[in-house]
């Protein structure tokens, strides 16, 4: 389904946080927005997910203002997985997952034994599925970001919006998340919009870049051609160049970094053992 926003501005009160927001996200590609801390990327995703109402604008969702959808209609089109992840409650994990069925499920019914495997399905997919039956509050913040990602997929909405979805996470499973994403759009065409802080993960994943500073829109467009380091240090605050490795990747640095001196010396540092290798991990 297509996202379209017109002069959107919103805030809390009467004071706006975005002001003339316009973008456009469409099925099948991930749409990253930017910006630094408190330039309005959450209260944006809560504008879409009309949890947030505007002060102005609109949402349209296939042409049809998302102010005037039901709630359940809402939850039925657009799944979220949020910035911060805590129940007050000692649900397992798999019934975290569940949760996300409310908007398909019969009022007092419980979810039969076909949602119950979905629901272990969507948290293999992301590779969760054995903490399945642990306490959702008893495992890391990292592992709880993965639970919140397996249950917007349960979800099975054509639009998905993640708030850092990789803040909380390693290495290894920041690429996997967003490589993950990537398969998801393409596969289910889904519309997915994704709030990121590195631009590397945004080079490397996301079709199309919202480039926010101070509440509006300094640039927007596909990720290839609007990506620069001149709208990176406008935006990121920071003097910021991109590079181009032999692999041809583009990479993301502070243009104030010399690599010829800015990197940590090895030359003292002895050459590992067989034996030593066999122990790093």
């Amino acid at each position: 389904m297509t996202l379209e926003i017109q002069n959107l501005s919103a805030g809390y009160g009467s004071t706006p946080v975005i002001s003339g927001i316009h973008m456009t996200a469409d099925p099948g590609r991930i749409c990253a927005v930017m910006g630094r801390n408190g330039s309005g990327k959450t209260t944006l995703l809560r504008c879409i997910n009309h949890v947030l109402p505007p002060l102005k604008g609109k949402i349209r969702i296939m042409g049809q203002e998302i102010t005037r959808m039901a709630r359940h209609r809402i939850a039925q089109i657009i799944s979220v997985v949020p910035q911060g992840n805590f129940s007050p409650f000692s649900f397992s994990c798999r019934d975290m997952v569940l949760m996300a069925g409310a908007a398909r499920i019969r009022a007092w019914a419980a979810p039969s034994r076909k949602e119950q495997e979905q629901a272990l399905s969507a948290m293999a997919e992301v590779g969760i599925d054995h903490l399945a039956t642990q306490a959702f509050n008893a495992i890391s913040g990292g592992e709880r970001q993965l639970v919140m990602l397996a249950r917007a997929l349960f979800q099975e909405t054509p639009i998905m919006l993640l708030d850092e979805p990789t803040a909380h996470l390693d290495f290894t499973n920041q690429h996997r998340i967003m490589a993950l994403m990537r398969k998801l759009a393409a596969n289910r065409k889904m519309t997915v919009i994704i709030t990121l802080h590195d631009p590397n993960l945004t080079c490397h994943y996301c079709d199309d870049v919202v480039l926010i500073h101070q509440g509006r829109v300094a640039a927007a467009g596909k990720t290839a051609d609007t990506l620069t380091g001149d709208v990176l240090t406008q935006v990121l605050g920071d003097n910021i160049r991109l590079d181009v490795t032999t692999g041809g990747v583009r990479v993301a640095v502070p243009a104030s970094l010399d690599p010829a001196t800015d990197r940590p010396e090895y030359s003292s540092v002895k050459p590992l053992t067989t034996h030593q290798e066999k122990r790093v991990v």
